[in-house]
């Protein structure tokens, strides 16, 4: 369904989004489970296509998560290669290694033997990125084997891929052949433009080894392909031409080809040539005429110079006096504006203790609520959530740029640092747990800001705390936006287990905490917990 728009990835994943949400909303019965895996699949491979491999690692954890509770293999299967392939990209290879290796066993479980090369394409690519070229070899042949006998069109085009660029340049003929073969496999899909890059390439190893008329057969069919299928011509298809007709001593043909790419380049070449020289020329010339004057007129050269001299000094005197009373006129201004700026800085710091005092008074109100609760009867749990809250008041405090204010802070700034070291209090490092933040408001006063920041403090510790205790890996986002009615809007969600935020029965200090922040900020609220937990807050 999408490869209709294999070049149009905005409408294929339009389409795709559609897609997902008729099967999301209206086709909701587990006969539809596969399919909407599968589009869960495209959805993030479309995304990767941008480079949002984020996204896109999210999609594949989803699709896996869902393919696992309804036990669909081939699903399972899939999925684990695709989030491999995003490992892959991402350079983590070991974790792309820990999924090929659950894609293994889910094909040996179930004996996935018609999509086994799938598998091996992915080990053999995984083997040449880490430069075992043995292993390479041997995934690849598996995967050709497979992929011949169950007609995989597109894993047996990448084993000869795979198997060409693992080669030794010694052996170019053999290398010659899989190329031909991968051309093949493009063309049985009508993918004109990547069969004649593999016969341009053909062509290149041909010319490196002396095999000229052959080489140009193989560009002739290069350029064919691409001019007849109108396909996006590389520079470096005219530049093998170019070489093969230098080599066969077609002078003519060869410039004709290495003009097309790089004749402005020659050009540009040519005019620097040519002013560099009229440069010189010129230069000369005028040292030429220099020497012929100073000849001609020493004497009155001498005495211009002594009049300069005279010029000169009484110049730098005037310029001397100008100086001393340029600098004054500035002491006296800068004087002037450090008195103004003491002054200011006594108000502002009385301001600054005033705000600590209210901070304070914040402080001792948690811990009167503590003395009520009946959830904390771990001491060290108690410390580390009244250590968070503090925090976040103290870094607070630390953002304001007491030369300008102490009433608005660098949000931004402020609600990355104190999420992330929220996260770090209690990661233990065995999880996976991505934390993603957005704030497109740049400043907000001292007063929104600090329920906000102990809002977000809660609603972190309650995520790494319950929301993946049966999850190795999950999804922590946080954004802060602008409303179009001028409204500030906070949404915070996790991809956990989920809990329903609106429970009356709720009884852990952190609920009462954040309901209580919640009514400070006269904040409206949205939740839900499917699919894990969401929580949306509007506020003035």
């Amino acid at each position: 369904m999408l490869l209709h728009y294999w070049h149009n990835y905005d409408q294929a994943e339009n389409e795709a989004n559609e897609l997902y949400d008729l099967l999301t909303t209206k086709y909701t019965t587990k006969e539809y489970k596969d399919a909407k895996i599968q589009v869960m699949l495209q959805r993030g491979f479309l995304v990767s296509l941008k480079g949002d491999f984020s996204t896109a690692l999210q999609m594949g954890l989803e699709a896996l998560e869902e393919a696992e509770e309804y036990k669909l293999p081939e699903k399972i299967y899939n999925s684990c290669l695709f989030i491999a392939i995003v490992y892959e990209v991402g350079e983590d290879m070991r974790l792309c290694k820990q999924y090929l290796d659950k894609a293994y066993a889910t094909y040996k479980q179930n004996k996935l033997e018609n999509i086994y090369s799938v598998y091996c394409i992915r080990m053999a690519s995984y083997y040449r990125l880490i430069k075992k070229r043995d292993s390479t070899a041997y995934y690849a042949q598996k995967a050709l084997e497979y992929a011949t006998k169950y007609h995989n069109i597109r894993e047996e085009r990448d084993a000869y891929l795979l198997l060409g660029a693992n080669l030794p340049d010694s052996l170019y003929r053999k290398l010659i052949g899989y190329k031909s073969m991968a051309a093949k496999k493009f063309l049985e899909v009508k993918d004109f433009g990547s069969a004649a890059g593999q016969f341009s390439g053909i062509a290149a190893i041909l010319l490196r080894h002396g095999h000229s008329t052959e080489a140009l057969v193989y560009s002739d069919s290069a350029i064919f392909m691409m001019k007849s299928s109108i396909a996006y011509i590389t520079p470096s298809v005219y530049q093998v031409r170019s070489d093969i007709f230098e080599a066969l001593g077609n002078i003519d043909s060869a410039h004709y080809y290495y003009k097309k790419y790089h004749n402005s380049y020659v050009e540009e070449n040519k005019k620097m040539e040519t002013a560099e020289i009229k440069k010189i020329t010129e230069q000369y010339q005028n040292d030429k005429k220099e020497a012929v004057i100073k000849n001609q007129n020493q004497q009155m050269i001498f005495v211009v110079s002594l009049l300069t001299v005279i010029a000169v000094a009484a110049v730098l005197l005037l310029r001397t006096n100008k100086k001393i009373n340029s600098q004054n006129k500035i002491i006296s201004k800068q004087v002037e504006e450090l008195m103004k700026t003491l002054e200011q800085k006594q108000v502002l710091l009385s301001e600054l203790a005033h705000r600590v005092k209210n901070n304070l008074q914040h402080v001792i109100s948690i811990l009167e609520i503590q003395k009520e609760s009946v959830d904390f009867n771990n001491i060290e749990e108690l410390i580390r959530g009244n250590q968070n809250r503090i925090h976040s008041m103290a870094l607070l405090h630390k953002k304001l740029n007491i030369s300008e204010s102490v009433n608005e802070v660098d949000l931004k700034k402020y609600i990355v640092e104190l999420s992330e070291l929220v996260k770090e209090s209690y990661d233990n490092h065995r999880k996976k747990i991505n934390l993603n933040v957005d704030c497109d408001i740049e400043k907000m006063s001292i007063e929104k800001a600090l329920p906000v920041g102990l809002i977000i403090v809660e609603l972190v510790s309650n995520s790494m705390k319950h929301a993946f205790k049966r999850r190795s890996i999950g999804v922590i986002d946080i954004a802060l936006t602008k409303e179009e009615n001028k409204k500030n809007k906070l949404y915070y969600a996790d991809n956990g287990i989920g809990f329903d935020f609106k429970k009356n029965n709720e009884k852990g200090l952190g609920m009462e905490i954040i309901k209580g922040l919640i009514e400070q900020l006269d904040a409206s609220i949205e939740s839900s917990q499917h699919g894990g937990f969401e929580l949306t807050l509007s506020f003035k």
